[in-house]
């Protein structure tokens, strides 16, 4: 009934409207703090921060060990009451985002772009997700599983930002137009996790983690079954422990990772590997299967042969477009069916695909640490705040 009611009613646009008049009340009392050699970094996608803002924050000192670094990761909580106390916590990442020189976000912030900041600050985004391949953002807006656009603007989705982080050229006009910037300020460079999956060092730390948590699968072939998070909250369309069950007859045990935010099904059959992330899991994986999931460029990047496993893909196409042709402009071989892609994997269909047209989605390399090329941006980035402000 309080459902219905406020989407007759449009309350929660109503709500969106009275958060930004409050927080920009907040801002304008934290104006006359002065900025620090210090950058923030917020996230909502977890309860802790991401392994990019991680190896991120390390680079940053590394460049610069003067810099003070924050990293603030908080979950949008259920429940009306408990968004109450998710509200006074954005005051605490006002504070942050007005004491820096620089912000950095992964998706959309409120603080970062539902309030008006004093000069001196430098916004960059560094999007959770690799590559482009289903459009979002600004792309989709009054589409299904996009924003409301009444309720976009409202929030001011993805407004403010001076840096936009993409991993390769064919990605920065995607990227301009989910964001609403000028392609200008859309700047192709590796994200820190693209330098993880690619050294050798992890890829060994990550076997050893392995092998110390699952010692009686040690020398199996791993295959990692990571399906994209669907906005409707919907399971994914493949059942993971039919998947499981064919993929053992190929010779093949399978961990799935479902979203966090996605609950997974309870099965005796059904391994999850606590304690190893999906992106862990991609440096001990032998073979990778999704539907839609970007983590399929990841897996790119570690060198594991992908396959796609979509059963869904005509009725998925008319509710989410692509900025890519998909398949097609991935080059990996597709299913539509548990028995077709079991068939698949015993002939190494994956095989011949890893160095293939997928890498163009992922072109941006470093030969530095883990995420170097991006704190030398933002590095420099402090040093123009300074003098602007001077």
């Amino acid at each position: 009934m309080i459902a219905r009611l406020v989407r007759v009613l449009r309350l929660d646009i109503v709500a969106a409207y009275a958060a930004r008049l409050a927080l920009t009340l907040v801002s304008l009392v934290m104006w006359p703090l002065p900025r620090r050699n210090k950058v923030t970094m917020l996230t909502r996608q977890s309860a802790r921060p991401p392994s990019d803002f991680v190896l991120l924050k390390q680079a940053i000192l590394r460049e610069d060990p003067s810099t003070e670094v924050v990293l603030v990761a908080r979950m949008v909580p259920p429940g009306i009451l408990r968004k109450f106390g998710y509200a006074l916590h954005l005051i605490t990442e006002m504070y942050h985002a007005e004491t820096s020189r620089v912000l950095i976000v992964d998706g959309y912030s409120i603080i970062a772009s539902a309030t008006r900041h004093s000069d001196g600050l430098r916004i960059v985004q560094v999007w959770h997700a690799l590559g482009a391949l289903k459009k979002f953002g600004l792309s989709i807006l009054g589409q299904a599983g996009g924003r409301d656009p009444r309720l976009a603007r409202a929030m001011r989705m993805h407004a403010g930002y001076d840096v936009v982080i993409a991993s390769a050229e064919r990605c920065r006009a995607p990227f301009a137009e989910a964001f609403g910037v000028d392609v200008s300020k859309v700047v192709v460079a590796p994200l820190p996790r693209v330098d993880r999956l690619r050294d050798p060092a992890e890829k060994a730390r990550a076997r050893a983690a392995f092998d110390f948590l699952y010692p009686h699968l040690t020398g199996r072939r791993i295959a990692l079954f990571a399906p994209t998070f669907r906005t409707e909250g919907a399971l994914p369309t493949t059942d993971p422990v039919e998947l499981t069950a064919a993929l053992k007859d190929a010779g093949y045990v399978t961990v799935t990772k479902l979203h966090p935010l996605v609950p997974t099904p309870q099965h005796p059959d059904l391994l999850t590997a606590p304690g190893m992330s999906t992106q862990e899991m991609l440096l001990v994986a032998d073979i990778f299967i999704t539907d839609y999931s970007s983590a399929v460029f990841e897996a790119a990047v570690a060198g594991v042969p992908s396959y796609l496993l979509a059963p869904d893909l005509d009725q998925y196409s008319v509710r989410r477009d692509f900025y890519a042709k998909y398949p097609e402009d991935l080059g990996l071989p597709l299913a539509r069916s548990i028995e077709e892609i079991e068939e698949q994997v015993r002939a190494g269909a994956g095989e011949s695909a890893v160095t293939g047209r997928i890498q163009s989605f992922i072109a941006a390399r470093s030969a530095s640490p883990p995420g170097q090329a991006i704190a030398e941006l933002i590095v420099n980035a402090i040093r123009e705040t300074k003098l602007h402000v001077q």
